[in-house]
């Protein structure tokens, strides 16, 4: 399954454009639009829980939680399902082509390294580019550039909330502040599904654990605000890690893989395109759609407007995208921390997002 552009997550975003007086570039949606005239908020607060996917919603909370009885709308993120993509999309109005963030790390030509956007670090280098690195390569404007805009993080992020009851209180707090439009994003969920599973009893009842913070929070904000609550992708759990390095693939690339291991970049050697699609489908066709470089351009798979001139290169000549529940990964070093719950790929497990709306 494909991403419709023209009905996914960035109708949300073209929404929020609407009511910030900018231009979006995708479709709005008409259920949001609705509940925006109808309520005439005087600020929209987008809290983006990542990871909190559709169908995790569906299995893991009760009738009666807050999530599920405010629940506008079930939606498709963008492709690939996985932060950098999505979280840079949302805040942008703009599909993941566009603003040429494609994925966790990838090939910046100038540096001839990998390196992952949010940090400024190389993948593989381990080298310090510094943090703002990529975006002065490949900038990106977002609804937080314009005034009256301010954001909450977590930890990560200096003066960012410690635990998810600070983030949620946050939430509240800032409710009754003077600007138009507030991000929080929270990433813990995201962690814990990584490391443990996505079935875990633990992240079970992590995911109860912000429902019920939010159902009590929900009531203290400030009447004019609208609370939109979303997320960047889902997660499966993985069957497999493939190894690259020691696979029959290694032989034909140019260099390491990039982007995500549910959604990997192939460089290919000039002259062994065909040799390197023949014993990728020989092996990894049950698992994994591999698309060239003009099937990519196509399929508008990353986005249905105009390419970012940096694009093209980003997405290498061929990309691996999976159907299954296997991820590559180049080189499983000493050190190599092994990835349970994991997205980036075709399922609906990854690619269905909530819309929650509330507002008192």
């Amino acid at each position: 399954m494909f991403v419709n552009y023209d009905d996914c997550i960035l109708a949300l975003s073209s929404s929020i454009c609407n009511f910030l007086g900018v231009e979006g570039t995708y479709p709005s949606h008409p259920l949001l639009d609705s509940l925006i005239e109808d309520f005439k908020p005087k600020k929209i607060i987008l809290c983006l829980i990542d990871a909190m996917g559709a169908k995790l919603i569906e299995r893991k909370l009760g009738a009666d939680s807050f999530m599920k009885k405010h629940l506008l709308e079930v939606t498709q993120t963008v492709f690939p399902p996985t932060t950098t993509a999505a979280t840079t999309a949302i805040l942008s109005g703009r599909s993941p082509n566009q603003n040429a963030w494609l994925g966790w790390y990838e090939y910046i030509k100038e540096a001839d390294d990998f390196i992952i956007p949010f940090l400024g670090k190389g993948y593989y280098s381990k080298k310090d580019y510094g943090s703002n690195y990529v975006f002065n390569k490949i900038p990106v404007k977002s609804f937080l550039d314009l005034e009256r805009t301010h954001d909450i993080f977590p930890k990560f992020r200096k003066d960012g909330a410690k635990t998810i009851e600070e983030f949620v209180e946050r939430i509240v707090a800032d409710s009754f502040s003077k600007d138009r439009f507030i991000y929080a994003y929270w990433d813990e969920y995201d962690d814990m599904m990584h490391h443990l599973g996505v079935d875990h009893q633990k992240c079970d009842d992590y995911l109860n654990k912000i429902d019920d913070l939010f159902k009590k929070a929900a009531l203290r904000l400030s009447n004019d605000s609208l609370l939109i609550i979303t997320a960047d992708h889902g997660q499966i759990d993985l069957l497999e890690e493939i190894e690259v390095k020691s696979s029959p693939l290694d032989k034909y690339l140019l260099r390491q893989i990039s982007n995500e291991g549910r959604c990997s970049v192939f460089y290919i050697k000039k002259g062994f395109e065909v040799a390197f699609e023949k014993d990728f489908k020989k092996n990894y066709q049950e698992d994994f759609i591999l698309l060239n470089k003009e099937q990519v351009l196509k399929s508008q798979l990353f986005g249905a407007k105009e390419n970012h001139e940096r694009f093209e290169e980003l997405i290498g000549d061929f990309v691996a995208i999976a159907k299954g529940k296997k991820s590559f990964v180049y080189q499983k070093s000493k050190d190599h921390e092994k990835i349970i719950g994991a997205h980036a790929g075709l399922s609906d497990e990854e690619l269905l997002v909530p819309i929650i709306a509330y507002h008192n």
